[in-house]
């Protein structure tokens, strides 16, 4: 084997290197971006995990209070003696059947 040989297989090789060199650097740039991407996910999820457990809160809170309101109604109406709720059926059916009882 000459000389001339040798340089040329080991320029070969320092080709060969070179290229899964930067086949290496190309593998470990795209795995970088693609963990960035996955992060930005989980921050986005996350993000939108917390606004809706917020949400949730407020409108659990809007949901109590509307309830409140409704039971509040429901003890006025509960409180009408029989005969007024009786007097104002006879008024709504006169009002809108036009019959009176």
């Amino acid at each position: 084997m000459s000389i001339s040989v040798l340089v040329e297989e080991e320029l070969k090789a320092i080709k060969r290197i070179e290229e899964a060199k930067r086949k290496a650097a190309r593998i470990i740039e795209e795995a970088k971006k693609k963990a960035e991407e996955i992060k930005d996910k989980n921050k986005i999820m996350s993000r939108a995990n917390e606004y809706l457990q917020q949400k949730e809160i407020e409108l659990r809170k809007e949901a109590e209070e509307i309830k409140q309101e409704y039971v509040k109604q429901a003890e006025k109406i509960r409180s009408i003696p029989p005969e007024k709720i009786e007097e104002i059926a006879d008024k709504i059916i006169k009002e809108v059947i036009g019959i009176e009882r």
